[in-house]
């Protein structure tokens, strides 16, 4: 993106408020809150909630399992959520505080709050599975 904070992918876990861990397939954090960790707790899951995260529905899942934990990151401090169930070229939209967002047959996505600017290209991941 900017420089503003940092992205992770699928492999990054992270132990939230509600104790639970959790791999989101891709998820961005400012960097002003990854200064405040030590040396040693950036060495590890820590105990940070994303700023923003992005799942990808894959053929096993379920759709209600993946909106359960959507509704998971929301709760624990993520201010922005973007569920692309690719099987409906659906994009079901997070924010605190209000409704989802359902998105039927978008090819584009942009970012708002904490990654503002950001733009995600949804035709090339519809046609790719």
């Amino acid at each position: 993106m900017d420089g503003r904070g940092k992205a992770f992918e699928s492999n990054a876990e992270f132990i939230l408020t509600s104790g639970a861990a959790l791999s989101p397939d891709a998820s961005w954090i400012e960097n002003s809150r990854l200064a405040e960790l030590t040396r040693e707790q950036k060495r590890k899951f820590t105990h940070i909630c994303p700023d923003f995260v992005a799942e990808l529905t894959s053929p096993s899942d379920r759709l209600t399992r993946v909106q359960k934990k959507m509704s998971e990151w929301i709760e624990n401090g993520v201010q922005l959520g973007w569920l692309l169930d690719a099987d409906n070229r659906t994009v079901y939209i997070y924010r605190p505080g209000r409704e989802c967002e359902r998105l039927a047959g978008s090819l584009r996505l942009e970012g708002e709050g904490p990654v503002a600017g950001f733009v995600l290209e949804l035709e090339s991941i519809w046609s790719s599975l």
